[in-house]
């Protein structure tokens, strides 16, 4: 993205107020999208689902995600910030009652998959706010690293309240979700509260501008935009699904109760959180492709030492996997100091990185489930991630050739 000639001229003193409302929507955005996975054998024993076809229910929302991103960007960009993420964080919403409400996997597969419909107006909601208000790189960082965490954190959140607070509270998975649900209704309406006070962004965007700007093919035929897609799909992989198996794994390979193994995710879940706080803003960009490979040979050796090393010490390589967490705000910012990249098609360039990503974030759980539910088990799907994420160091290399090149270079 295009730095802007004046950045100080562009720090609003709102820009917090609605940074923050961002932060709430996306937070409950991870509380929901974390919902199931703790309670994966509940819902198993009560749906009659079998671990590949919870597999396929878990990645139905990021199947969705791969057709409807680019139409939810490009619709953010027309709708603008405010509008566009109260109709996400709605749908959003639904998606939470009618998991609620499933009976069996026809039902419970499409009210995940509604959640696919709603996301991307949050997910590309967020950067285009923070392109929109934050002119200052430094800021901008920070904003990125901060904002990409909230997922993280309300999904940690779920996984350490669904079976220590709310299961035991209520006796059920579908009341745990209507209450974690809840949470997406008060952070919609306090976005609804502070979005509609906002002044106009001090970095606009003319509807001209708009029309104008680089659409897809533009942003494809840069190689940096195609690097970055690679890494998205390959990261979402990684993270979707260790995310969504890692608690049933670490009750089933390595014999934790349900509530020790959420609690123990939880861990690899503030790790990354800690990481994602820290990292990007600490990273320039000549030195993000070696930080960047670092992370994907620390994530594949704590996986191997997951199947190696005594349960006992289980938790140690759970944490540093964690840090599959901090590789997604790297890539935001990647993709957002490309050169095709402006304030007026923020909206679609981030609807095609996470259409792209999303691949991987479906394939995540449900090829993972599959190779659990093999004779393979949790130790081959634990394995082939590991492979994935060396085979993500070919990718990391190639973003070396971008990385020297100031932001707003012609990339040719």
């Amino acid at each position: 993205m295009h730095d802007v000639s004046d950045p100080s001229r562009h720090r609003h003193p709102y820009r917090w107020v609605l940074f923050s409302g961002v932060c709430g929507v996306y937070f409950a955005f991870g509380v929901v999208a974390m919902s199931i996975p703790p309670l994966v054998g509940e819902v198993r024993a009560d749906l009659d689902l079998s671990r590949g076809a919870m597999g396929l229910a878990l990645g139905a929302w990021q199947l969705v995600y791969i057709v409807s991103a680019p139409i939810g960007g490009r619709l953010l960009d027309r709708l603008g910030i405010h509008r566009g993420v109260l109709l996400g964080a709605s749908v959003v919403a639904i998606s939470g009652v009618a998991r609620a409400a499933a009976g069996g996997l026809g039902t419970f597969l499409l009210a995940i998959a509604l959640f696919g419909i709603g996301g991307p107006l949050i997910s590309a909601g967020a950067p285009k706010a923070v392109g929109l208000w934050f002119g200052e790189e430094r800021e901008r960082r920070l904003a990125i690293g901060t904002y990409s965490t909230m997922p993280a954190i309300g999904g940690m959140a779920t996984l350490v309240l669904s079976n220590s607070v709310f299961m035991p509270l209520t006796g059920s998975w579908r009341t745990t979700v209507l209450i974690e649900t809840g949470v997406v209704v008060v952070a919609a309406t306090a976005w609804l509260v502070v979005s509609s006070r906002a002044p106009e962004a001090p970095i606009r965007v003319a509807p001209a501008d708009v029309a104008g700007a680089a659409g897809r093919r533009v942003l494809l035929a840069d190689p940096e935009v195609r690097t970055v897609l690679v890494l998205g799909l390959g990261v979402f992989f990684v993270g979707h699904g260790l995310g969504g198996w890692m608690p049933e794994a670490l009750r089933e390979h390595s014999g934790f109760s349900a509530m020790a193994a959420a609690n123990w995710a939880a861990l690899g879940g503030l790790i990354g959180v800690l990481a994602s706080l820290l990292v990007p803003r600490r990273t320039e960009r000549s030195r993000m492709p070696n930080t960047m490979a670092a992370m994907f040979l620390l994530i594949a050796v704590a996986l191997v030492a997951l199947l190696v090393l005594p349960t006992s010490l289980d938790p140690l390589p759970v944490a540093v996997a964690g840090l599959r967490s901090a590789l997604v705000p790297l890539i935001l910012i990647g993709l957002m100091e490309s050169e095709s990249v402006t304030p007026a098609n923020t909206g679609v360039a981030y609807g095609l990185w996470f259409a792209v990503a999303e691949i991987g974030g479906f394939a995540g759980p449900f090829v993972l489930g599959a190779v659990a539910d093999s004779s393979a088990g949790f130790a081959g799907a634990f394995g082939l991630v590991a492979v994935v994420c060396v085979a993500l160091l070919v990718p990391t290399a190639r973003l070396r050739r971008f990385s020297g090149r100031p932001v707003g270079s012609d990339p040719t």
